[in-house]
């Protein structure tokens, strides 16, 4: 898909507003043509006067009509000209929400494997950075598009019209301006492509640094963080040097031709004058007057400068095209394939996985021949060492990724056969990094449930042990709270406890749900919990393995396959590696 035919998807749906800005722009541009013609004649008019004896006998009628015209003529264009110009405005910025909004979309559409792969700076700048130079982009390229066209062509009408020599002498200069930009903007717009890369890796640094900030500061990583963002703004600071001293070379340099061709144009002018009155007031089939000369000076500026303005703006058209083929490279990227048509009916009543394989990388599995049945109701504990498949599990369980081979079965069917959101829609998951997003403390734990009433959000918050800390706030569920609001990691972890017990799910995913949470509470919460699971399937990733001594089974991972399993007691008396984890946790 080329740059062009992206934007026209979104230029095809302002053609009323395109037609109006042509419109208006024709208008605007015929006001500033006719303009140096009545200029021209005026001088003929004063030059006329010259030759009357008797200052008396001069009719100055035909010199109050023009400048009555003239003044007319620019009223017009100062009026329309501002039409234009909101018009412009205002079009653009529906084109800049409507790209910021699909690309937000169509991000929210790609699969989660994707955003693994990129950065999460990248990403932002591309719908701010990358957006934000569309628009500038836009506003000048459409302005100098519409009124250059329209100009071009009234400026070498009513050249031909005046005098063909002076016109056809106009024409076949003004291109070689042209020329020089469009060499020298091809030269720099591979530095404008680097420096949006380059943009997009320092939003990545400088993310990282907020999101982590006390980590950093704790490890006095402070400096180095910043060497590494100072490295990448200095190549920035390089590329950019590059970009903007190739493309400021534009401008002078096609105005220094235009300017060559401007005093061409008058110099050949006052010759043709010349050779007009010597040749009886003809010349070549044509006439020239001094008021005509002072008008092609005009013609000659007015002709070249739509070259002039695009030349003037063309870093940012160069810019906002780089910026184009980022955004557009984003809609490039597949959709989340999900080939699932059916809907779970009833709750989910046996989950078995067979022979399953799978690697973020090619040729490096994580999950190795995992086989398993898990059958409704039971609480499955997933232990092992970092990076041993646990989390990655449960990506696979909720089809964030699919298998590379062999197949997770939901009461039979294979997962892949029914759509994410049904399967989804089954699970509730608590993780250890907890998640709230600017709003209030009832749009947080409602997150899932919209039609949730404010007695459920009270009831879950009960059971999650939450209510009593949420009452205490300013507001209580009305007040507005962030991920920086001051709330602790425990308190967050609560309301995202209570997020999940409202819903009441088939199946709960337990990540660590109760690192964050002092030892009392956690108690509590641990209580909660097996209220909500009664009965239901769960699955826990614990590394305290005092808080899954009670499942009904155990998996113990390592290398991405199963190296035992069974209950807690079972286990120790195995005294294999679940006991020597579970010895070495409460040995002291």
């Amino acid at each position: 898909m080329s740059n062009f035919k992206f934007l026209f998807k979104y230029l095809n749906k302002e053609i009323v507003s395109i037609i109006l800005c042509i419109i208006l722009s024709i208008i605007t541009i015929l006001c500033i043509t006719f303009i140096p013609y009545f200029i021209g004649d005026s001088v003929d008019i004063i030059s006329s006067f010259l030759e009357v004896n008797n200052v008396n006998t001069i009719d100055w009628n035909p010199l109050y009509q023009n400048i009555l015209i003239i003044c007319i003529l620019i009223s017009l264009l100062v009026i329309f000209q501002l039409l234009f110009d909101t018009l412009l405005g205002y079009f653009v910025e529906r084109i800049t929400v409507s790209v910021r909004v699909d690309t937000f979309n169509k991000i929210n559409k790609v699969s989660i494997k994707y955003i693994d792969e990129q950065s999460k700076g990248d990403l932002i700048s591309r719908i701010i950075n990358d957006v934000d130079n569309l628009n500038t982009g836009l506003v000048s390229g459409i302005r100098q598009f519409f009124s250059g066209v329209v100009q071009i062509i009234a400026t070498i009408s009513i050249m031909f019209y005046l005098n063909w020599i002076l016109a056809l002498t106009v024409i076949v200069l003004t291109p070689f301006s042209f020329l020089l930009s469009y060499i020298i903007a091809k030269k720099s717009a591979k530095y404008y492509k680097k420096c949006n890369e380059y943009i997009g890796e320092g939003s990545g640094i400088f993310l990282e640094y907020i999101n982590n900030i006390e980590t950093i500061k704790s490890f006095n990583y402070g400096p180095k963080s910043f060497e590494k963002y100072e490295k990448t703004n200095l190549n920035l600071y390089k590329v950019g040097q590059k970009a903007q001293f190739v493309s400021s070379l534009v401008n002078p340099s096609s105005r220094l031709i235009n300017n060559c061709i401007y005093a061409f144009v008058g110099t050949l002018g006052a010759l043709l004058c010349v050779l007009t009155y010597e040749n009886g007031g003809n010349f070549l089939n044509t006439t020239m007057s001094i008021g005509m000369v002072t008008t092609f000076l005009q013609y000659s500026i007015q002709y070249a400068k739509p070259f002039d303005g695009i030349t003037s703006c063309l870093s940012e058209i160069q810019n906002a095209f780089s910026s184009l083929t980022r955004i557009k490279n984003v809609f490039l990227t597949p959709d989340d394939i999900d080939e699932g048509k059916e809907v779970i009916e009833g709750k989910i009543s046996d989950i078995s996985f067979e022979n399953l394989n799978f690697g973020y990388v090619q040729n490096q599995k994580i999950i190795k021949n995992f086989n398993l049945d898990v059958p409704y109701g039971k609480k499955i504990a997933i232990v092992g060492p970092t990076g041993c498949g646990k989390t990655t599990l449960i990506n696979l369980l909720l089809r964030f990724y699919d298998p590379n081979s062999g197949e997770i079965k939901l009461n039979g069917v294979s997962n892949l056969k029914y759509s994410k959101k049904s399967i989804r829609s089954h699970f509730g998951m608590v993780l250890q990094d907890t998640w709230i997003f600017n709003g209030t403390v009832f749009e947080n734990i409602a997150y899932g449930k919209k039609d949730a009433t404010l007695e459920e959000v009270k009831d879950a918050c009960v059971r999650a042990n939450c209510l009593d800390f949420i009452e205490r706030l300013g507001k209580g569920f009305d007040t507005k709270i962030a991920d920086d609001s001051g709330l602790s990691a425990g308190q967050k972890q609560l309301i995202c406890i209570a997020r999940v017990m409202l819903l009441m799910p088939d199946i709960m995913i337990l990540d660590e749900a109760t690192s964050n949470i002092d030892t009392r509470t956690e108690m509590k919460i641990t209580e909660a919990f097996k209220k909500l699971t009664d009965g239901k399937t769960s699955f826990i990733i614990a590394h305290r393995l005092s808080t899954i001594v009670s499942s009904d089974l155990i998996l113990v991972l390592k290398d991405g396959e199963i190296i035992e399993m069974g209950n807690h007691k079972e286990l120790i008396e195995k005294k294999g590696f679940y006991y020597d984890l579970y010895n070495a946790q409460f040995s002291n």
